[in-house]
Formats: structure tokens, C-alpha cells, sequence
């Protein structure tokens, strides 16, 4: 997921320069691409902050960017998609918009025992009941002590009896009280599409690439012997 830039016109139509001249352009082109590549990056990683609500660390530098070479003059922008590093698999949704598929916890707690009442594939939904980091996420030290407590007794996943409220992860306090921790849905939960990557890497090309090339060649030309 991302936006490649390359060069797409024949430079043998720059033969119309002299023959010093010429030599220049795949290094030009090539320095032109690859900063203009780096603009792109910064721009896609500071964009996280106005399109996500309080994006994390991992999520303001999820873009990399490869370097093109005079034989090669192709770069690509994209966001890491390694596995245990995979910003393109949550960042899409901001892209292209869609259901969003069962988050990680939300897998870990259909694996934990539960009294039957879940539906096939629930989604948890956290209340504010359960602590968060100082960006708005749900810490893994929380959801441990919370499938602690559900191996120990003193939660359950499941509906509570004689009672209208949904099925979710309950805690039961010592007056018996239950405070529910998740709640669960049957609807997937979608996002709109509202991160543009192409236009942004459109805006920033126009912007800085022939600038970039202009200055590339005017300092290649001047060193060149």
C-alpha cells in the first residue's frame, strides 16, 4: 500500500542537449525521485495525525521508502507490511475504508472459556471501564490481568443471568456487583476511507520534483568533468 514514482519519458529525447549535458540526467532524475520519494514519506507520516485520533509512534512512522538508482529510476512509498510490523494492515482501513477484520484481543478472547452465549464472530468493544494509555489504546498489561481473572473466576465472558444486558467481559466485584469490561456486537465495525495517499504523493510531486531535478542538474553539470 503506498505510491511509486518513476520516470516514464524516453531520455534519449534529451540528446538535444550536448553530450556533457546528458550524462547528467539519470543521476538528476535519480536524485530527483528519491527526494521527492523522502518528501512523500514525511508527508504520508505526518498525515496520520489529522486523519487518526491519537495515532501512536508505530502509526506516525508507518511509511518507508525504497531509492532508485541511474539504471533503475523507480521509488516506492509504502507502509511496512512485515509480519509483527504490519502498519498496512490497520492503516488500509484508513485508506480505502471497510469492515475491519477481528482485532488481536478480540481473537485471544474467543480462545478463553466462556459460557456459550457468544455468537459466532463477536466483536469486543471496550467501555470506560477498562484503563487506557495516554493514547486512547487498551495496554497489554490490561488485557493479562484480564484474562487472569477470567481463568480465575472472578470474571466471565459471557451474558449475565436474569439480566438485559448484552454479552461482553464482566468483572464481579466483592458486593457482587458485575462491572462490565467489554461488551460485544455482531456488527462489524467499518471505517470510512479518508487517508488519500495518491493525492497527497500527487501534491508533493508537483510540488518539489522539477525543483529537485533543476538543482540536481545544475550541480551535477557544474561538477562534472
Amino acid at each position: 500500500m503506498g505510491v511509486s514514482l518513476t520516470i516514464d519519458e524516453d531520455l534519449n529525447a534529451f540528446s538535444l542537449f550536448n553530450l556533457k549535458t546528458f550524462k547528467q540526467v539519470p543521476f538528476a532524475s535519480s536524485v530527483a525521485l528519491n527526494n521527492t520519494g523522502f518528501d512523500i514519506r514525511k508527508s504520508f507520516n505526518k498525515g496520520t495525525l489529522s486523519v487518526f485520533d491519537k495515532p501512536t509512534n508505530f502509526t506516525q512512522k508507518a511509511f518507508l521508502t525504497t531509492k532508485s538508482k541511474k539504471n533503475n529510476l523507480v521509488v516506492h512509498v509504502f507502509a511496512k507490511d512485515k509480519q509483527g510490523n504490519d502498519a498496512a494492515r490497520y492503516l488500509r482501513f484508513g485508506v480505502k475504508g471497510g469492515a475491519r477484520p477481528p482485532k488481536g484481543f478480540e481473537r485471544y478472547f474467543a480462545g478463553l472459556p466462556n459460557d456459550g452465549s457468544l455468537s459466532a464472530n463477536s466483536y469486543f468493544m471496550p467501555t470506560r471501564q477498562v484503563k487506557r494509555d495516554g493514547k486512547g489504546n487498551i495496554t497489554r498489561p490490561t488485557l493479562k490481568k484480564l484474562s487472569g481473572q477470567v481463568t480465575a473466576g472472578t470474571a466471565f465472558i459471557g451474558t449475565p443471568r436474569n439480566s438485559n444486558r448484552p454479552a461482553g467481559i464482566y468483572v464481579r466485584e466483592k458486593n457482587n456487583k458485575l462491572i462490565a469490561k467489554f461488551i460485544t456486537t455482531n456488527r462489524k465495525p467499518t471505517y470510512t476511507g479518508r487517508f488519500n495517499l495518491q493525492e497527497i504523493g500527487d501534491k508533493v510531486i508537483q510540488r518539489r520534483f522539477n525543483q529537485y531535478f533543476n538543482n540536481a542538474m545544475k550541480k551535477a553539470i557544474a561538477t562534472a568533468r
